[in-house]
């Protein structure tokens, strides 16, 4: 038995029925694509390595890379998406999963000594994501957008030469549709290569959703908002009340947000995703 599955990070998705146990099967023949879905692999299994309370990671059980293709075999996990899991959850539930989520961030941080990073990382891919705008042929001649960068400009420009920040693990897209609910474990999935390997992305990722709801945009089926919007609130206030005790949390969140959804604008190619992306950059400007 096999089974394809959608979605949306450029690669195909199979579950297969082998020996009586179901596989996932995560696999691409773009050769622009492989590298990178590699990466990501590697990042998973190495995650498979430490334990974290209630946190889990699928196991990876091969890597098939060629310069044609790339396949990766792994767990199958029995789960609910975001949506299922928070319709029918419970006060307790909600706090057993922010409880989790902080044991992983912070056994995240543990393993990220604070270091020294050059801002001029940060501002090259500010102007990286201006470049990939402009040849956007679905944000070309937009003026609200070329508004939106010439203020962002402003607000990188303004950052001191060095900023000290922890340095080290993080999942790298860490949002609430990659993560998978099983009871009170939690499952991480689609692992992403950072360009800063930092906790504090993790928290910028999780707070995409529990403060701006983007997962919830790109979700297509029916869906309680109200209850939803109830939850995210209170994850996202338990997140954010939690990690201010960091300066480098307090001082740099913002900046990193405010990258976070510059660098999902770049890729923007439909009406209701770029008037969400301006009214959300708008909103933290």
């Amino acid at each position: 038995m096999e089974i394809q599955v959608k979605g949306h990070s450029g690669c195909q998705i199979d579950i297969v029925n082998d020996g009586n146990n179901l596989y996932i099967y995560k696999s691409t023949h773009d050769p622009k694509y492989i590298n990178r879905l590699y990466l990501q692999a590697k990042k998973q299994q190495e995650a498979c390595r430490r334990a974290y309370q209630h946190i889990r990671i699928p196991e990876i059980f091969e890597i098939d890379k060629t310069d044609e293709h790339l396949i990766i075999k792994m767990e199958y996990v029995y789960s609910k998406n975001f949506i299922d899991y928070f319709e029918d959850a419970g006060f307790d539930n909600i706090s057993y999963f922010v409880k989790a989520l902080k044991i992983f961030m912070n056994a995240e941080i543990e393993d990220s000594p604070l270091r020294k990073v050059n801002t001029q990382i940060v501002k090259d891919k500010f102007l990286d994501v201006c470049n990939k705008c402009h040849v956007n042929e679905f944000l070309k001649g937009d003026k609200e957008v070329e508004a939106l960068l010439e203020k962002c400009s402003k607000v990188f420009e303004q950052l001191p030469i060095e900023i000290e920040i922890p340095i080290g693990k993080c999942h790298g897209d860490l949002t609430f549709s990659n993560i998978l609910f099983n009871g009170n474990n939690y499952y991480l999935i689609d692992f992403l290569d950072s360009f800063i390997e930092s906790p504090l992305l993790d928290l910028v990722k999780i707070r995409q959703d529990s403060k701006y709801e983007w997962s919830r945009l790109m979700y297509e089926g029916e869906v309680d908002l109200v209850r939803l919007s109830i939850i995210s609130q209170k994850v996202d206030y338990e997140i954010d009340t939690y990690y201010s005790q960091y300066a480098w949390y307090r001082e740099y969140y913002h900046v990193f947000q405010l990258m976070n959804f510059l660098r999902i604008l770049q890729y923007a190619k439909e009406e209701k995703v770029t008037n969400y992306l301006k009214n959300v950059i708008n909103s933290m400007l």
